[in-house]
């Protein structure tokens, strides 16, 4: 088991794909206020924000995902599940934007905590490549994703006991704090990093492919 909580200067946020949610055909060029907007927001989390993930070594034995996530997962010799988190600092400060009552601000903000999220997964990635080399490691996989049902979610938290760094799951099977991820990766040597199935998924239930829609 491995747990590290981390400042936000330990994470690399994407902020094209911050950029790509909000809509803009060029990432790269957003309107200069919704910019000013988000740096200001970023600024504002980096100053209390704590990400932090945790990772098992455990099995799929009581797991189910679907023909697109084993084929990412296959050539396991071991899987690893993990929690990541933006942190319950997030959590607070997200709470007091909305007390605030400024939409785009509430909006903004929303975004940028769901990709402090994925840096912190790709950190946790990074961190499981580094105590597990030579071997090869694949890309992270979530229930919710791909036909694996959201409520296996339950079966992964039991699996960590109390140390879910702080992430709670509710009746609906959801994540508080709000910005959290849960999944599994594969290791060994005959595992690579596969493309992700959105490359060839044709679900339309999927934001991620509604994402795909919008081009330059």
């Amino acid at each position: 088991m491995d747990f590290r909580r981390m400042n936000m200067s330990d994470i690399k946020l994407d902020m094209s794909e911050i950029f790509r949610s909000m809509g803009y055909p060029d990432p790269s060029s957003p309107a200069q206020d919704m910019e000013a907007v988000v740096m200001s927001l970023v600024e504002r989390f980096a100053a209390v924000c704590h990400p932090r993930f945790r990772y098992i070594e455990s099995s799929v034995e009581g797991l189910s995902p679907k023909g697109i996530i084993m084929k990412g997962l296959s050539g396991a010799d071991k899987y690893l599940l993990f929690i990541a988190t933006a942190g319950m600092e997030f959590q607070q400060e997200i709470d007091k934007i909305a007390q605030e009552g400024d939409i785009v601000k509430v909006y903004a903000a929303d975004l940028i905590g769901s990709e402090i999220a994925e840096a912190t997964v790709r950190e946790c990635v990074k961190a499981i490549e580094a105590d597990y080399a030579p071997l090869g490691v694949s890309n992270p996989y979530s229930p919710g994703y791909c036909g694996w049902v959201l409520s296996e979610q339950r079966e992964i938290f039991s699996r960590f006991g109390a140390d879910t760094c702080g992430v709670k799951l509710n009746d609906s099977c959801l994540m508080y704090p709000i910005k959290s991820v849960s999944g599994i990766v594969s290791v060994g040597a005959a595992v690579e990093k596969r493309e992700y199935g959105c490359a060839i998924c044709g679900r339309k239930d999927c934001y991620k492919n509604r994402l795909k829609t919008i081009k330059k």
